[in-house]
């Protein structure tokens, strides 16, 4: 019955983003093989092999370097980190709106869009684009673009620790 939930959940790129973000952000966000395995659903076969990969690379940078903080020492980079904006008594989080912006065939793209409300505009939205594959199915995450000038995967392959 859950199975069928979690597909139900990802049949369009924009459902299945959204399913994955809800799942993320009541979750830990520690880099660590619990996490990365809790997410695997979500991600392209490819995506999470180069997850496996980055963390046996970080388990041998981390026995060189002991003190040293890891790669992904912020943890899991789906999301910018969750900072409060300290507006009134209670303050506010980032707010997190999925649109889709193109699909051809087993492709598509949608962004994340993470924003204060009004009366917290301490900083500009920050827009991921997610690159999404159809796999098995279901719609699942490949890569995401943080709007910079690297891409999730290719953070991922990069030759130097």
């Amino acid at each position: 019955m859950i199975a069928c939930l979690t597909v139900a959940a990802q049949n369009t790129p924009k459902s299945a983003a959204e399913a994955f973000y809800k799942f993320d952000r009541l979750h830990s966000q520690n880099f660590n093989r619990q996490n990365i395995d809790l997410r695997k659903q979500y991600f392209s076969p490819e995506l999470y092999r180069l997850f496996l990969n980055e963390l046996k690379r970080e388990s041998a940078y981390l026995k060189k370097n002991p003190g040293d903080k890891p790669y992904f020492g912020d943890g899991l980079p789906f999301q910018p980190l969750q900072e409060k904006c300290e507006d009134g008594p209670s303050g506010h989080y980032r707010g997190l709106v999925i649109k889709q912006e193109f699909q051809q065939a087993a492709r598509s793209v949608v962004t994340a869009t993470f924003a204060y409300p009004k009366p917290c505009r301490q900083s500009e939205p920050v827009v991921y684009t997610i690159g999404m594959i159809k796999s098995g199915g279901k719609w699942v995450i490949d890569d995401i673009n943080y709007g910079e000038d690297t891409s999730l995967k290719q953070r991922l392959q990069r030759k130097e620790y």
